[in-house]
């Protein structure tokens, strides 16, 4: 089981190891991240790994192609791409943020 520390909510819970981030999301009632369009292309989801990195799934394409490289590697991610592989993880994100309409667009539109 790898266990996931949500930092703005301040709640870990226990998650099967290979658990997609969003599928836990919508099975917890208590996790406050928002996902938009849940394929790695709006950024609703954006959020900053505190520690534990290696817990979960290298970045993927869209990801890739939504943030730029010193963003990935200083721990951001889209949580909708995200599987947690095993370990423990922290996850932050911006509480505030409700519609993608708040967030710069992906740099392949710069």
């Amino acid at each position: 089981m790898a266990k996931i520390t949500f930092q703005p909510n301040n709640i870990t819970h226990e998650v099967s190891d290979g658990s997609s981030l969003i599928e836990v999301c919508e099975l917890l009632n208590d996790i406050s991240l928002p996902f938009g369009c849940t394929e790695g292309t709006c950024g609703i989801c954006e959020l900053t790994i505190l520690s534990g990195g290696k817990s979960c799934s290298p970045p993927t394409d869209n990801e890739i192609d939504y943030l730029y490289q010193e963003d990935i590697n200083a721990g951001m991610r889209l949580g909708c791409q995200m599987k947690i592989i095993s370990g423990e993880l922290t996850l932050t994100w911006k509480s505030n943020q409700t519609n993608k309409d708040e967030k710069p667009f992906p740099k392949t539109n710069y």
